[in-house]
């Protein structure tokens, strides 16, 4: 009796066992079902968004769902999504959208975050804008939805894309005049977050100075900052602002002696191997300096090739 009792507990257990495997088997077969329907959304939304379908991109949504940007600025409800996106498109006749899912995570058997980033090519040419997101999907009625998109900033992106104003400066440049040979230098770090340069100058044939530069984004000020630092122990610090194909640099720093020192520097792209530079309102301690009137630099072109080793042969062309 005893030993009956036994197998009838374990044949029970077992049971019980298998049961609860079964479970979490089809449990997990249809979260990745819910995954696939979730993704099959976010490629329908892009394929609408590049065919600049705003009707099928509302639909989408949600019948109240909402759209959020950056700036906090709610938009609810189909019609006002699809109005919303039809007027994205009628401003940007060329936009394209590039969308790639990082993470989705359950709540529940019928709500869904999404993270991931996109990105925005308004026309051929342009920058490109990028952004992360989130979005909570709903399930209704076996029919996954978006019931909130959220744009959210992405400050890495942002320093890369403002970096990337300057990627027409990676390369060697020379300025040279009947004085004095400056040959700088620009290449991007290893993380491509920062553009490093450095810089040497002969004056009669001989070195006079060598420094390095670092250009990065200043993500509390918005801006691209500069650093500088010479062999002579000077040093300064710069703010750049754009107008146009103009930088122009407000720097501000200290010589050897410890005495202040500022200048706003203007570099302007010509083409895409010609540039200018000029340099005004120089002060030093308390003098006032002469301006630096506007130099042409130009890149330096490619060393040429190196001749393959020739070959001698008798007239058969056996080598020898």
């Amino acid at each position: 009796m005893r030993t009956t009792a036994i197998v009838a507990a374990v044949l029970s257990a077992a049971l019980m066992a298998t049961m609860a495997n079964a479970k979490t088997a089809f449990a997990d077969q249809s979260r990745a079902d819910d995954e696939a329907a979730i993704r099959l959304v976010v490629d329908a939304f892009t394929k609408a968004s590049n065919a600049h379908d705003a009707k099928a991109l509302a639909a989408l949504y949600a019948p109240d769902g909402e759209l959020v940007n950056e700036d906090g600025h709610v938009v609810q409800g189909r019609d006002a999504v699809e109005k919303t996106f039809a007027a994205m498109f009628a401003a940007s006749p060329k936009l394209q959208i590039g969308v790639s899912m990082q993470s989705v995570r359950f709540i529940g058997a019928s709500v869904a975050i999404e993270d991931g980033t996109s990105t925005i090519m308004r026309k051929p040419g342009d920058n490109a804008e990028h952004s992360r997101y989130a979005v909570v999907y709903a399930k209704q009625d076996g029919k996954w939805q978006i019931a909130s998109a959220r744009d959210l900033p992405d400050e890495e992106a942002a320093a890369s894309d403002e970096l990337g104003q300057l990627g027409w400066m990676i390369g060697e440049w020379v300025d040279e005049s009947p004085t004095a040979l400056v040959i700088s230098s620009y290449r991007w770090d290893a993380n491509h977050r920062a553009i490093l340069g450095e810089f040497k100058i002969q004056v009669g044939g001989r070195p006079a100075m060598t420094g390095t530069q670092r250009i990065s984004w200043d993500p509390i000020a918005k801006k691209i900052h500069s650093w500088v630092f010479d062999t002579e122990g000077g040093f300064a610090e710069g703010v750049w602002t754009r107008n146009g194909n103009q930088w122009v640099v407000k720097l501000t720093g200290a010589r050897r002696d410890g005495s202040p020192a500022s200048a706003t520097n203007v570099t302007t792209r010509v083409t895409k191997d010609r540039m200018t530079w000029q340099s005004r309102d120089r002060v030093v301690g308390d003098d006032l300096m002469p301006n630096i009137e506007e130099i042409v630099i130009v890149r330096k072109p490619p060393q040429p090739a190196s001749p393959a080793p020739s070959v001698k042969g008798d007239a058969t062309g056996e080598s020898k």
